[in-house]
């Protein structure tokens, strides 16, 4: 028998289910409150944000020959006025493959090695001085074109933190004979053992090289990349790499680094980074199984977050062992928000995993692995077919070489939401899933990024009662949705928000990245 459900009831029953759609939708009529404590901030570099950055590999060893594309990309990228203000770079140590090779085939990533081994009269033996340090021959020039691209990031911005970091050791280092990665029973470990001192006094040697012959004080190296993925598989098309899976061997490389640095008199100022795993799981698992005179030469941990989950146990790892923690390297082409989103689903993508990682990991600095990831040049047929922006890619665009300019899409705009407006200095807040805050001590400046990844307008409330004063009765808006070619990108000629009782409340439009500026901008 058909039964009659009273009003009175579907009315109930439907206010429950609205109360589980928010529940279930976080920021979907939301209160989040900011709370400018400690516990809420960073424990790493003193709670104090070091910035955002790119690696230069592989994209100014491809760029850094033409003037014109260099300067367009020190705007685009490095420029806090004009682009993105990036503030970090990490230099690619080319170790260079053996150059009967051809196995290397992206135009990008085919990384020239400037050293040679001194000839020494024992067969297979390296030339060593009088104090047993390995002697190379080396060719700076033939890395003037990354050189070209971080010397003019340097001249626009000096305070720029620059850390070094390996992909491969020296091919002539290697069990395969190839700076791709290794074969057979030392597919795992392609690092000779008896080439552990010679790598390190390799990467000693480029840090002196930039300190005391181009100025340049790098803040960091990082002897490693990957090493414990598996990915790195000699005569491969892509790329340098190198898997060093033992652990022990890891600490004989960290503890020769730390002896050749300080044999050169560089080590002061200089930290050692490891071991860029490309999941944060597998950099707790790496980090504990150093020796202890490992541990103790290493001055931060650096993730990749490509995969993995355990963000607040990293967290807890590298403060507990009193380590600096950054996250070195991330990218992909994943999509939010289905069709319907359109050309925002790949800067939704981005957007979120920025927040998920300074959030959880609260690294004093969040690293994209390259800003140009696409080429269009004559280079092959795939680079020629490189011309649309729509779609979900790896980068933040394209270098066109045929006109020498740069193809900025989404991505790059959904990037400068954050980095325009956090900045180095501030301090980060923890807040929700879908919103980044930070705030700065000194000025009281105030900085919200919000993501709406669905395709209805969300309105959210941000509770300021926390804080001590705010810098200013209103919030200016900034705003990148819709399509690449005629949507918002950085739109600021929307109305300031009135800040009432210590309450900022928005309605995100929908598939957006919407940034909220409290006080003055910088």
């Amino acid at each position: 028998m058909k039964k009659t459900i009273p009003q009175h009831l579907l009315l109930s029953a439907a206010a429950m289910l609205c109360t589980v759609l928010s529940a279930q939708s976080p920021i979907l009529d939301a209160e989040i409150s900011l709370t400018p404590t400690a516990s809420n901030g960073s424990p790493f570099n003193g709670g104090v944000f070091e910035g955002w950055g790119t690696s230069l590999c592989w994209w100014a060893n491809r760029v850094g020959y033409s003037d014109k594309l260099t300067d367009a990309a020190v705007d685009a990228f490095f420029d806090p006025d004009k682009g993105l203000g990036l503030n970090i770079v990490r230099y690619n140590i080319g170790g260079g493959d053996d150059p009967s090779h051809r196995h290397i085939t992206r135009s990008d990533s085919n990384m020239p090695g400037f050293a040679q081994p001194v000839p020494s009269p024992v067969p297979g033996a390296i030339e060593v001085d009088d104090d047993g340090i390995a002697i190379y021959d080396y060719d700076w020039d033939r890395d003037r074109n990354q050189m070209n691209v971080l010397t003019k990031i340097l001249a626009r911005n000096p305070d720029t933190l620059v850390e070094a970091f390996s992909n491969a050791p020296p091919y002539f280092m290697t069990w395969s004979g190839c700076s791709s990665g290794g074969r057979g029973e030392h597919k795992d470990n392609n690092l000779r053992p008896e080439y552990v001192a010679p790598f390190a006094e390799f990467l000693a040697d480029v840090v002196k090289h930039f300190r005391d012959d181009l100025h340049i004080r790098l803040n960091s190296i990082d002897p490693f990349n990957e090493p414990s993925s598996g990915f790195w598989g000699a005569f491969s098309n892509k790329q340098e790499g190198c898997d060093i899976k033992d652990n022990k061997l890891k600490s004989e490389v960290i503890l020769a680094l730390d002896k050749a640095l300080r044999r050169r008199g560089v080590r002061d100022g200089i930290l050692i980074a490891v071991a860029d795993e490309t999941s944060m799981d597998l950099s707790i698992d790496t980090y504990r199984a150093l020796s202890p005179d490992a541990k103790k030469a290493v001055g931060r941990i650096n993730t990749h977050s490509y995969s993995g989950s355990r963000r607040t146990d990293l967290r807890k790892l590298a403060a507990g062992e009193n380590k600096h923690l950054w996250m070195s390297e991330v990218d992909g082409n994943s999509t939010i928000g289905g069709q319907a989103a359109g050309d925002m689903g790949g800067p939704l993508w981005l957007a979120k995993r920025i927040i998920e990682d300074m959030n959880g990991m609260r690294p004093s600095a969040w690293v994209l692995w390259q800003v140009i990831d696409r080429h269009r040049s004559d280079f092959n047929a795939a680079e020629r077919a490189n011309t649309s922006l729509a779609g979900s890619y790896w980068g933040l665009g394209i270098a066109d070489h045929f006109e020498e300019k740069l193809l900025l899409g989404k991505r790059y705009y959904a990037f400068g939401q954050f980095s325009r407006y956090i900045r180095p200095g501030d301090r980060i807040i923890a807040s929700s899933p879908y919103t980044l805050a930070a705030y700065n001590s000194e000025s009281g400046r105030i900085a919200i990024v919000a993501v709406n990844d669905s395709g209805t307008e969300r309105p959210v409330k941000f509770d300021l009662r926390a804080f001590d004063r705010i810098p200013a009765d209103s919030a200016k808006v900034i705003r990148t949705s819709g399509p690449v070619n005629s949507g918002e990108n950085w739109n600021e000629n929307i109305p300031e928000v009135p800040i009432r009782l210590k309450t900022l409340a928005v309605r995100l439009a929908p598939f957006s990245i919407t940034t909220f500026v409290i006080g003055k901008p910088r």
